[in-house]
């Protein structure tokens, strides 16, 4: 392999050195498969590579043999973030194990990889979340992970009578994700909303309400077997939480908790680290 070759980071290399996939590999190309996406440092997270330089490498040869595909955002500061997708070796990989048609993989992964820069960085933070959750329930013997749903899969689509409008009108129910755990044989229902300060209050408070529709239409109870489910927000600022709490307080004071992202990093999910609409104080999710 060639040292041009070497340096590049959009191609791969036309005569990579020979590669034999380990577990944590395989493991690798399967949580990728299972987020849809990964950045490098999420990758670091879930798999324990306490140094970077060894990660990118390995992730490098990974790239280079076909296992993953990769793009490339910029940054603030500092250089361009890597961002990880299947590659064509890694979804015949995924078919194998996992008994999946290659086409429905690559559809899949055709619909990351186009996804605009915006919505890919709310997406990475939504992963973020996920990851803070699945740590959380590998270091507590107490909780048990019941299931994660994605964004597609929660999307329900229904009709609801508008009185102003005196007709049916359709609403889009679409959460950034779906949650359950188990905690001392008491099972938790959660949505999940990331908030990247895009949005106006307007914006949010309609999304409150439709929230607070799904909850009465009996609607959740159908799907998803429960009656208890919160909504949790998660804001990059403080300020953003403040802000978006404030506005739904105009609302109601009931299922929706709040927190920042470095507090999900710093202090883990189930601390008291969640505030409520206009109550004082901090929560944990381990209370119901």
């Amino acid at each position: 392999m060639s040292g041009e070759e070497r340096q590049s980071k959009w191609r791969r290399a036309k005569s990579p050195d020979p590669l034999e996939l380990q577990p944590r590999d395989h493991e690798i190309v399967a949580a990728v498969h299972e987020f849809g996406f990964l950045a490098r440092d999420q990758i670091q997270q879930l798999f324990g590579f306490n140094c970077t330089t060894r990660a990118n490498i390995r992730l490098r040869k990974l790239f280079d043999h076909g296992y993953l595909a990769r793009r490339f955002l910029p940054t603030a500061l500092g250089s361009s973030k890597a961002v990880y997708f299947l590659g064509p070796q890694g979804i015949r990989l995924i078919s194998e194990k996992r008994g999946i048609d290659p086409p429905v993989i690559k559809k899949r992964q055709k619909s990351c990889l186009g996804k605009k820069e915006l919505f890919l960085d709310h997406d990475l933070m939504v992963n973020e979340v996920r990851i803070s959750f699945r740590r959380a329930f590998d270091n507590q013997q107490d909780l048990r992970m019941d299931r994660w749903i994605d964004p597609i899969g929660c999307l329900q689509e229904y009709t609801v009578f508008n009185p102003k409008l005196n007709r049916e009108c359709k609403v889009i129910f679409r959460p950034d994700g779906y949650l359950r755990y188990f905690h001392n044989g008491k099972l938790f229902g959660c949505f999940l909303e990331v908030d990247r300060s895009t949005m106006s209050n307007a914006r949010f408070q309609a999304k409150v309400k439709v929230y607070l529709d799904y909850a009465q239409s009996g609607l959740y109870q159908q799907r998803y077997g429960l009656k208890f489910f919160r909504v949790l927000v998660v804001t990059k600022t403080n300020e953003r939480l403040i802000n978006l709490k404030s506005a739904t307080e105009k609302l109601t004071d009931k299922i929706f908790w709040f927190t920042t992202a470095d507090k999900l990093t710093a202090n883990g999910v189930f601390d008291e680290i969640w505030e409520k609409p206009a109550k004082p104080g901090t929560f944990s999710l381990l209370r119901q």
